[in-house]
């Protein structure tokens, strides 16, 4: 049931067949359950205001009017994590939005620590794109903070009201819907929409934040300063006429204009992204819902409810936290950075430029699987006057793999200014082949032709490359057989000559400890030993220094007055005079 609750309040639909599947021994229950829930949601997000809301009742079975120094003037809106009303702050005279945690949510203890820390995240970042918080608290068991409240648009009605001009439609509910949406469409279609800075902007009374901007209720016309910068009234292209639409007289100019006003909003979204992420905080929520467009052609960058700091992460593994249109793949995986929130940004600038969500459907599994593995439409399949540069922007933003995508928030806003200013962009690699493809469709008899040639060059080439590599292979092969082969021999042959040289310097040393042993026998061995040496040094080539020293040793030998034991007897016999002889020599004799 919470998992149902939790889908259906992040504007999924949720299917109840399939959690019957799930667990058929409860099939009555959730068959009788689960749309009695989706009717009591339906209910509280009802215009009259009705008390059945669970979100707009306090502990104590009251309205919710009061949240300590804020009085509660309307509901906003509402989502998985909150209610967000229109408050003001009495201490300050200054209108706030207020962000309540609904006290279903306290059963869950997960779900307050992900309010406080949504509200630390939103806290700790100022840029003027990211809507501040100023203060946070909780009165009679109600947990809430105060933002900065925005007189703005989310960019999700602003899609819906561009879609209906598109298809020429009237909207049944077409005049309830607020004038201001219709003002923001505009501003978009002509290209006036963030076109022109703001010099000047009264500050908010009560604002402690340096460079959050301040919104006023003003009416939302467009300055002399916008019209002199945007399209006059003299102007060819005064039609408004949305991609997709076949007028292409005045179609060119209004869609170069609206795709201008994406790549402007994709800017200013960017920035706040590549600010938050340098401050650890990566948002994974991001979609049109949570993007705020004020009546001064800001974008506000909103809902940190699904937020991840360095620090703190709420989600194990196989949780799905966020919407699932929107998420990156890597998000199934159970890991994100700050390129995932660059895929849910370029996946909310493709649905600005196709009037369209990249991924459609709402069978959750379908929708997973078509997240992971599937790659959406390109932007020009659907719409031909997309500009290829925009393009380009988008498909590298969305790349399955996050390798290949945008590094950083940053690179991708460097690219749309590069498109704004008309320069070259960084990802574009496809230009060359553009060249290619114009030509084979000015020439297509001999593009075939051609193609054909090259098919067969290609697979000569391919088929040659092989065997020659094949060859290279084999006699790579032989050619480090026969190099292991000589190294071994001369491995070989160098242990051989060191064995060699180690047993001459033995012999060497033999014959001279034997000399100074002072036992019997002592001249005899050392000449032994050096007559070995001698054989040695001939075989090792050693030079003149190796005979004169073998020489010396052979003289100093020969000088020994020694005996050496011709005969020996048993001394158990008997002793026979006669047969005791003495062998030696003294000195040179």
């Amino acid at each position: 049931m919470d998992e149902f609750l939790g889908r259906f309040r992040r504007g999924e639909h949720p299917s109840v067949t399939e959690y019957v599947g799930r667990r058929p021994d409860l099939e009555e229950e959730i068959r009788d359950l689960f749309p009695t829930l989706v009717m009591m949601e339906q209910i509280g997000d009802g215009d009259g205001g009705t008390l059945g809301a669970t979100e707009q009742i306090t502990a104590e079975g009251k309205t919710l009017q009061q949240l300590g120094d804020y009085r509660v003037l309307r509901e906003v809106g509402r989502g998985g994590m909150g209610v967000v009303y229109e408050a003001e702050q009495e201490s300050l005279g200054r209108h706030v939005a207020l962000k309540v945690l609904p006290h279903y949510a306290l059963l869950d203890p997960k779900q307050l620590q992900r309010f406080r820390r949504e509200a630390r995240a939103a806290a700790q970042l100022h840029h003027s794109n990211i809507v501040p918080v100023f203060g946070v608290g909780e009165a009679d068991g109600v947990h809430y903070y105060a933002m900065q409240f925005i007189q703005g648009l989310g960019l999700d009605e602003v899609l819906d009201e561009l879609r209906t001009l598109r298809g020429w439609e009237r909207n049944p509910k077409e005049e309830s819907r607020p004038s201001q949406t219709a003002r923001v469409a505009e501003e978009l279609l002509s290209g006036t929409f963030g076109s022109v800075k703001q010099e000047s902007r009264p500050p908010d009374a009560g604002s402690a934040q340096p460079n959050s901007h301040t919104l006023t209720s003003q009416p939302n016309t467009v300055t002399e300063k916008q019209r002199d910068h945007g399209i006059r009234a003299n102007d060819s292209s005064t039609a408004v006429v949305l991609p997709g639409q076949t007028d292409l007289s005045t179609s060119a100019p209004s869609d170069h204009h609206y795709f201008r006003s994406v790549a402007r909003v994709g800017v200013q979204v960017a920035d706040a992204l590549e600010y938050a992420h340098s401050q650890g905080v990566l948002h994974r929520d991001v979609k049109p819902s949570n993007l705020l467009l004020d009546t001064d052609s800001t974008v506000w960058v909103t809902d940190f409810g699904l937020a991840k700091t360095d620090d703190e992460d709420l989600t194990h593994t196989g949780d799905f936290v966020g919407t699932l249109r929107y998420m990156a793949p890597e998000r199934f995986r159970g890991w994100s950075d700050p390129r995932s929130d660059v895929y849910s940004l370029g996946l909310t600038l493709y649905e600005m430029v196709t009037l369209r969500p990249a991924f459609l459907g709402t069978d959750r599994a379908a929708l997973v699987r078509s997240v992971t593995q599937d790659d959406p439409p390109r932007p020009r399949r659907i719409d031909r006057h997309i500009p290829r540069d925009l393009e380009t922007i988008l498909l590298k933003a969305i790349c399955k793999e996050p390798q290949t995508r945008y590094q950083s928030a940053g690179e991708i806003a460097e690219d749309l200014r590069r498109f704004l200013a008309d320069k070259p962009l960084v990802a574009r690699r496809t230009s060359a082949g553009e060249r290619v493809l114009r030509l084979c469709r000015r020439n297509p008899l001999v593009a075939g032709l051609t193609t054909a040639v090259v098919i067969l060059l290609a697979v000569l080439t391919v088929g040659s490359w092989v065997a020659n590599f094949r060859l290279g292979e084999r006699h790579r092969d032989v050619l480090s057989n026969l190099q292991r082969a000589k190294t071994a021999e001369a491995n070989e042959r160098t242990a051989r000559q060191q064995a060699t040289v180690h047993l001459y310097d033995a012999y060497l040393s033999q014959a001279r400890a034997g000399r100074w042993s002072g036992r019997a026998g002592r001249r005899f061995g050392g000449l032994q030993a050096l007559e070995r040496a001698a054989e040695l040094r001939s075989e090792l080539g050693l030079g003149p220094d190796a005979a004169l020293e073998l020489r010396n040793e052979a003289i100093a030998c020969l000088s020994l007055v020694d005996l050496r034991i011709d005969k020996a007897w048993d001394e158990s016999g008997p002793a026979i005079p006669g047969d005791v002889r003495l062998s030696g020599t003294c000195g040179g004799s």
